[in-house]
């Protein structure tokens, strides 16, 4: 089910840490500089879920010990797509730390691993590594970057490791068997895109679009479905400018974005990025005074894009994803509002990723407990 999120865009002030944690104890992680932050215990019992035999026997191969069991997280959480990326990190922290609080899991502590890869692929070979190797971790969760997970798609299914959660959607995820999709693919969220911006013009013929997106497998997929999509219902697909993910060029793209609206050939933007490089490109049109309205992929609703600055260079800015921020009218939203009151996580409730981490850990939580029901023991098979 897809959630097409309108933002207004606002003034205000979004900030986050960027501690990398461990976390075995109920509600203590220790941050980057080997201090604890430790939340109140939370009472709000976790929702009944599938009932699992206590006697789970350990199984170290997969990170399974009598008081633990280990899950990893591997991704963004200090790099140029951190703005979306530690949010879910935050919040499969958070559904850890609120879990075991409340019994863990078959008798157990969650230990989530947390490997940070700043967004680099070489580093995130080392993590993925560390992660199998020396932490023998009994599933994996999100795995960001598409230049990440399309190099690791290989072993991933090799492996047989579950991979849960991923923040991109590509096609060689998709034909990956144990590589868990929980977030719209490409094609998808294209195809809502196009409706939005036929909405929006009076028409998919009277659509011009412009593709503005990173430089990686997932931004180059974006471009070839909007073009599709938008091209197969009748309107034009114009062209489109790139951006380097850790270094881009604002100006410059901007700069060639204006000219070409100057010239009548474009009236909309399909955005494929994190939020902070939405924010960077929509504060440079509003520096140089370009306007057109934006739709884009998942990167484009995350709230930091409308609560770090005052963004009037666009008409509307839309982004489709599929998860709710948890300030929402929702079952799971409030558990999760409840879960978190009174901890440092409180004031993450109104980021989507946020809702994203806490979901993915959960998922992983109930595959746990139904491979010990089904099987009565703990590997990636059962898994």
């Amino acid at each position: 089910l897809l959630v097409f999120v309108l933002v207004a865009a606002a003034c205000g002030d979004d900030t986050s840490d960027t501690t990398q944690a461990t976390t075995a104890a109920p509600t203590t992680t220790a941050d980057a500089g080997g201090g604890d932050t430790t939340a109140p215990p939370d009472t709000t019992a976790p929702p009944e879920t599938t009932a699992a035999p206590a006697g789970v026997p350990d199984n170290p191969d997969f990170g399974v010990s009598a008081d633990t069991i280990k899950i990893g997280w591997m991704g963004d959480a200090t790099g140029p797509t951190a703005s979306a990326q530690e949010f879910n990190r935050r919040g499969s922290l958070a559904y850890a730390a609120w879990k075991n609080a409340n019994g863990g899991v078959l008798g157990r502590q969650i230990e989530l691993v947390i490997k940070d890869d700043e967004f680099n692929a070489e580093k995130a070979l080392t993590n993925w590594t560390s992660l199998i190797e020396d932490e023998k971790v009994l599933a994996i969760i999100h795995l960001g970057g598409s230049h990440i997970s399309t190099a690791l798609m290989p072993d991933v299914g090799e492996l047989g490791i579950p991979v849960v959660g991923q923040p991109q959607n590509i096609d060689v995820q998709l034909e990956t068997p144990n590589s868990y999709n929980n977030i719209a693919h490409y094609g998808d969220e294209a195809d809502v895109a196009t409706t939005r911006m036929a909405d929006g013009a009076g028409g998919i013929e009277n659509v011009k679009v412009t593709v503005v997106q990173l430089e990686l497998p997932s931004g180059d997929e974006w471009n070839a479905y909007i073009k599709d999509s938008v091209e197969k219902q009748g309107g034009t697909y114009v062209g489109r400018q790139l951006l380097n993910a850790g270094s881009p060029d604002y100006t410059g793209v901007v700069t060639a974005l204006g000219q070409s609206i100057d010239a009548g050939e474009t009236n909309y933007v399909a955005f494929h990025g994190a939020p902070s490089h939405a924010l960077g490109t929509l504060t440079e049109m509003k520096t140089q005074g370009v306007e057109v309205p934006f739709v884009g992929i998942h990167g484009l609703a995350g709230s930091t894009v409308y609560t770090e600055g005052q963004l009037t260079a666009a008409d509307v800015v839309e982004g489709v994803h599929s998860f709710l921020p948890a300030t929402s009218d929702c079952e799971g939203c409030a558990i999760i509002r409840d879960a978190v009151a009174g901890t440092e996580w409180e004031d993450d409730v109104g980021q989507i990723n946020f809702t994203h981490g806490w979901i993915d850990l959960d998922l992983v939580v109930q595959a746990i407990e139904r491979a010990a029901a089904n099987s009565g023991e703990l590997n990636w098979d059962t898994m």
